[in-house]
């Protein structure tokens, strides 16, 4: 079996090209010539939105898997479908919790009934689509320019319908750990290595329940649904087994952490800060609680980093920013 992985030396990527290379399955990198590709794996210099370029790769390392972590959009997936189909024998895609309705409730898309309990891979998905986009287009000249289309519920159903492969889909949930742009612990981290005694957060936010995921751990989870044989055609969700609160997450920061202090929590009215604005937007009476039994259960999956290891990896990564 040899793997080709597209956006193999990103966050996700780099740990995921790794974890394929030490259970020795023979893979390569398809990348722009930017980032470092893990030792082991081989490079493979090219650009995804050239439909011809990954099947010219392909050809050359004799793939017959591909993993594509830059899915995001019809434009730039679809065609790269079509020369994959009759191929490869299967695709696998990255993609993320954000097709539950649940996420268009909590990002005010939409008013869908919430799903208080764990979302299984047959939870409802959202109504709206393109849960990025503004009301006002964004510029093309924007980097960000490509968050107005992308979806990746259109995409997961293009990729199972692709005839002449199978497609494995992983929804991902938030990741976190080193090199995560979105610092998704910064706001309980900072103030306890800063030595505050205390430090105040929106009620709301102390109580919400998101799945999310260690990305050593999501990268291994992603190589073994590649490899696995009882993968293909299926659709898993990823994620820590456990979904604390926030406020237990902190609680958990600062005993690794031995922080002495007080977590506080405000009326969201009253709240302030960086995080009070960040969540200020949210219905955060929708949970993003996700039930990965599936991939546990049929793959036999579980996480490979102590929990020990999660949290002081984290702490280093945040602090040395």
């Amino acid at each position: 079996m040899s793997v080709l992985v597209l956006g193999g030396t990103g966050f996700i990527g780099a740990p995921l090209v790794r974890r394929l290379v030490a259970d020795g399955v023979e893979t390569a990198v398809g990348h722009r010539g930017i980032g470092e590709v893990a030792a082991g794996a081989t490079s493979c210099v090219l650009d995804r939105r050239d439909p011809g370029a990954v099947l010219a790769a392909v050809r050359d390392v004799s793939a017959t898997t591909v993993i594509d972590l830059l899915a995001y959009t019809r434009a730039d997936t679809l065609p790269l479908l079509d020369a994959l189909s009759g191929r490869i024998a299967r695709y696998v895609m990255a993609s993320s919790v954000d097709v539950y309705a649940n996420y268009e409730g909590l990002h005010r898309k939409g008013r869908p009934t919430p799903v208080w309990d764990r979302l299984t891979e047959d939870a409802a998905l959202r109504e709206t689509r393109f849960p990025y986009r503004l009301a006002k287009p964004r510029s093309p000249s924007d980097p960000q320019a490509w968050m107005d289309d992308y979806d990746k519920i259109p995409l997961e159903e293009a990729a199972r319908a692709a005839r002449g492969l199978e497609a494995t889909i992983l929804r991902l949930p938030m990741v976190f750990g080193p090199g995560d742009r979105q610092r998704r612990f910064s706001w309980a981290i900072r103030p306890m290595v800063q030595g505050r005694p205390r430090f105040v957060i929106p009620h709301p936010w102390a109580s919400w329940r998101a799945t999310v995921g260690y990305v050593d751990d999501v990268a291994a989870g992603i190589a073994l649904a590649a490899v696995h044989p009882r993968a293909g055609g299926e659709t898993f969700n990823l994620g820590r087994a456990n979904t604390p609160t926030n406020l237990a997450w902190a609680a958990t920061f600062a005993e690794h952490l031995g922080w002495p202090g007080q977590v506080h929590l405000a009326h969201p009215d009253v709240a302030r800060g960086a995080l009070a604005a960040a969540v200020a937007g949210l219905d955060l009476s929708y949970p993003l609680f996700v039930d990965n039994a599936k991939i546990r259960r049929r793959l036999g999956y579980s996480e490979p980093t102590p929990l020990e290891d999660v949290l002081e990896r984290t702490v280093a990564d945040e602090m040395g920013r």
